[in-house]
This record gives structure tokens, sequence and C-alpha cells, in this order.
């Protein structure tokens, strides 16, 4: 009897816990006006003026690599909720972009990895997150923006 409370303890802690929830985004890549080298341009200069490290940059095959990222903004990973007596650290992400030429202009696809430490009084794991989407309309937004001007 004496395991009992520990045992509800342990089971109230990961019955609070939360899984991130899983967001449909609204199809921003298509760029009819551009020309390929126009948006590869802008997508590398965001890049750069964000100060996101670059770790693979292959510009024939229009893919770009970050390198991972510590200090990222909160509002763009969703990682669930800890539960009780659980702690998230040092969140990190990183992201790939893909400017492709399409029959109607040019695309652009941006796919992330989002990831944070999770501890709690009995283990330390990682547990991937996913994208809340504002990460993805920034890029958007921004190169718009600039081939707009």
């Amino acid at each position: 009897m004496k395991w009992f409370p520990t045992g509800v303890m342990l089971l109230a802690s990961t019955a609070c816990a939360s899984a991130p929830a899983a967001r449909d985004f609204d199809d921003l890549a298509d760029y009819r006006a551009a020309s390929f080298t126009e948006v590869w341009g802008v997508v590398i200069d965001v890049l750069a003026d964000r100060n996101w490290a670059i770790d693979n940059l292959e510009r024939d095959r229009g893919a770009v690599a970050t390198d991972w990222m510590r200090d990222v903004d909160l509002s763009y990973l969703d990682c669930g909720i800890p539960g009780l007596r659980a702690s998230d650290t040092d969140y990190t992400g990183r992201f790939d972009v893909v400017v492709r030429e399409t029959d109607n202009g040019v695309s652009i696809r941006v796919t992330t990895s989002w990831q944070v430490v999770r501890s709690t009084s009995n283990s330390v794991g990682i547990v991937q997150c996913l994208s809340t989407g504002i990460l993805e309309r920034e890029l958007h937004d921004e190169v718009r923006r600039r081939l707009e001007s």
C-alpha cells in the first residue's frame, strides 16, 4: 500500500501532459510573377537578415537547410504541455526551404524541425515539437513583401 501514493502521482503527472496539436497550413507557396532567380535571391537575403545560419546550400536543387538554432522564438513551435513536475529547456529548431520552378511560376516549401529537452524527476528526454506555422508565414510574408518592392 505504500506504493499507492507514488503510483497516483506518476499517473497524474503523465495524464496531465499533452501532445502538441497538429495544424494545417494555408498554401502560401505560389509566386506567379517572379522568376526562380529572383525568389532564390530573396530567400537567401531573408535568411541572412534574420541571422539564421545556413548549414547546406544547393542552388541547383533549390534547397537551403539551416543549422540547429538555439534561443528560438517560442511562438514558432508547439511542444505540448509538459505535465505536472516536468519542465522544458533547451528549445532548438532547424528548417529546410525548397524553391522550385513550377508550371505556374515558383513555389517555396518550408519544412521545420523543432525539439525541446523535457525533464521530470525520473527522466530527461527529447520531445519532438510541431510548428505553429508562424515561422512559415513570416518567411512567406517577407519574401512577398521584398518581391513587390
